[in-house]
């Protein structure tokens, strides 16, 4: 009976980081929100250890950031934030940010309601930094794009 639930047990802790691995995302899609009327540029993030470090970054944001008064900043001509998203899973929360404004919008099926929750936290900010800076080594932004999208966070 003993060995049994040893058994049960080692197949919990080797089944769990399996399980984990499978829900977490093979990639991940940032949209850099900059244009009005035509596509926004668009990069797709694949190297897992970058998946788990945005992730880790923008989910810890968002729970030590302080709650912010709207939960949607309003929309201006030119930079709007960035966009991430998990590619290909349905109820994975989506994130924008734009400078200290953190926003996840979260959706389990077509029918429910999105949860929506903001706040504003420094974190934010450097995850915004550090997703422009993808930007620029990608090539995905022009100069003058990365140089307006840098300017307006520092606000």
């Amino acid at each position: 009976m003993k060995a049994w639930a040893a058994c049960a047990l080692l197949l919990s802790l080797i089944a769990a980081p399996l399980a984990s691995a499978q829900d977490a995302p093979t990639a991940l899609r940032v949209t850099y929100l900059v244009y009005s009327g035509r596509p926004n540029p668009t990069l797709t993030v694949t190297d897992p250890a970058t998946i788990r470090s945005l992730q880790s970054q923008l989910s810890s944001a968002l729970a030590t950031g302080a709650g912010v008064p709207s939960k949607e900043l309003p929309p201006v001509l030119g930079y709007n934030g960035i966009r991430v998203e998990a590619v290909g899973q349905d109820g994975a929360p989506q994130y924008t940010v734009k400078g200290r404004f953190l926003r996840s919008e979260t959706q389990a099926d077509a029918k429910a309601a999105a949860t929506v929750a903001a706040s504003a936290s420094t974190s934010a900010s450097l995850v915004e930094a550090q997703l422009l800076k993808l930007a620029e080594n990608q090539g995905v932004l022009s100069a003058a794009a990365l140089a307006n999208a840098r300017k307006v966070s520092g606000k």
